[in-house]
């Protein structure tokens, strides 16, 4: 099993601002095939840079940092703002009791 974790950031066009967290989701997926599918069906070409951390023994790729344009037109004034989504991908194993 694979847990896909997604951390969603924005911030308004202005070039002084700074992105905020404004939401945290969780996905769960069979394996990485079904991973990079729904990675595709979610951002489709949405542009992506690798997202890496450190450890002891040298950094290692996590995931993606997704960046794309975002507009709420559920209502009126429509309020439009950038979106950065950080999605991590970890291995999750049961627990047998």
């Amino acid at each position: 099993m694979i847990r896909i974790q997604i951390t969603s950031t924005g911030k308004s066009y202005n070039p002084r601002d700074k992105f905020s967290l404004f939401g945290e989701r969780t996905e769960t997926v069979a394996d990485m095939r079904e991973a990079k599918q729904w990675l595709r069906d979610t951002y489709g070409k949405a542009k992506r840079a690798p997202m890496y951390i450190d450890t002891k023994s040298g950094t290692k790729n996590v995931g993606y940092v997704i960046g794309f344009r975002n507009a709420d037109y559920s209502h009126s004034p429509i309020n439009k703002w950038i979106q950065q989504d950080w999605v991590s991908f970890h291995s999750q194993k049961p627990i047998y009791l």
